[in-house]
């Protein structure tokens, strides 16, 4: 079951909700009408605090959704495409198709988020001081909203890669030392320090306010766990920048369709020569089968089935094109959740690329990056 439900396009985005995110619009609306306006308003009804809580949270739903709105149509506007958006419990994320070319794309996509979400706060201060004579009641909630948005801008304005404010202070070493990698590992261990010091926010904060102490170390968790795997996704990234799949790809033992079950097994699998096993008639690729097709046949049957009959069809795999780029490969593998892919030019078979030789080929390009003297040239040497 899908984690993350779609309510709609803006722009041509697709806009995802996390079901996490009812977590937060509960919290907010019982926050605004057990607290905010049962002090303020105590002659309210309850009916009419829940009312208003409710739209509080959608209002801040609203406010959360056009900061992450702004990232992607600048985004846009560099020629980045955007997949969508996904807003989840800790605020939200846009899904860029790739990363920003230059740190100044970096700084304006990442600025203007927190610039927006103080534009909305400036905008509902602006209503808090036109309607506190005439509209008292309206004025609070407004002024309410002009904390919250103004709150959300400067957390996410925290140098803590990968909030907002971490991508601009990354943006600003990569223009000073022009490497994107060394700019992200600076950006995310201050990112890990900007973490451990909310989780012990949140540790002193417990004992005057359990609620918002755990809240706070979860956050602060949350941080740290964001800035080591986006550090860590941007090594992958650089590994494999300039590899194709035909670069990747390896030659695989192929067998015919109409060889036996037993024999594939006695002759290959049982000799340590592979769990995958391309399915060839000629220079075709008519399938792909693998030890897991194998343990859904009963052994008896293994005998008097081909191959053929247990294979994964051609029409029904997972394939790539040799021109495709490494990472695209990495993301099929993730997506589909398969750990090899065969690398197609039409039907006929280049190769097949293994989630282990992935990992073993970006091992082997780390540690030769790391030599003294090393050139960085990972051009493609298909």
């Amino acid at each position: 079951m899908s984690t993350t439900f779609k309510i709609g396009r803006i722009a041509g985005i697709e806009i995802g909700v996390h079901w996490s995110w009812v977590f937060i619009v509960a919290l907010i609306t019982w926050s605004v009408a057990e607290n905010v306006l049962t002090e303020f308003f105590p002659t309210w009804t309850d009916g009419e605090r829940w009312i208003v809580g409710v739209i509080v949270a959608m209002i801040f739903f609203a406010s959360i959704l056009l900061h992450e709105l702004s990232h992607s149509l600048v985004a846009k506007a560099k020629g980045i495409p955007v997949k969508g958006i996904t807003l989840f419990v800790f605020g939200g994320v846009s899904q860029l198709g790739r990363e920003a070319q230059t740190a100044g794309e970096e700084f304006q996509i990442a600025v203007v988020g927190p610039l927006t979400s103080l534009a909305i706060g400036a905008a509902f201060a602006g209503t808090w001081a036109v309607l506190r004579d005439p509209a008292p009641e309206v004025s609070a909630i407004a002024g309410y909203l002009a904390l919250i948005n103004a709150a959300i801008a400067a957390f996410n304005m925290l140098p803590g890669f990968p909030l907002d404010g971490g991508r601009v202070f990354r943006s600003i070493v990569w223009a000073r030392n022009r490497d994107l990698l060394k700019a992200t590992r600076i950006a995310a261990k201050t990112g890990e320090w900007v973490a451990y010091g909310l989780m012990a926010a949140g540790a002193v904060q417990f004992f005057f306010n359990t609620v918002g102490g755990v809240w706070l170390f979860i956050i602060g968790l949350f941080l740290r766990n964001a800035s080591t795997s986006s550090y860590e996704q941007m090594v992958v990234q650089a590994s494999l920048q300039g590899l194709s799949a035909r670069a990747m790809a390896r030659d695989a033992i192929a067998v015919p369709p109409d060889m036996p079950v037993d024999q594939l097994v006695t002759e290959l699998m049982l000799r340590g020569r592979g769990r995958c096993y391309p399915v060839m008639s000629g220079q075709q690729l008519l399938g792909l089968v693998t030890l897991t097709d194998v343990q859904a046949l009963v052994r008896e049957q293994w005998a008097a089935t081909s191959v053929f009959a247990v294979m994964t069809p051609f029409e029904r795999l997972h394939t790539v094109a040799a021109d495709d780029e490494a990472l695209y490969v990495l993301q099929v593998m993730s997506e589909k959740d398969v750990n090899q892919v065969p690398v197609v030019d039409g039907q006929l078979l280049v190769g097949i690329v293994s989630r282990g030789d992935v990992m073993r080929l970006i091992q082997v390009r780390r540690a030769v990056a790391s030599q003294p003297g090393h050139t960085g040239d990972q051009s493609d040497p298909a």
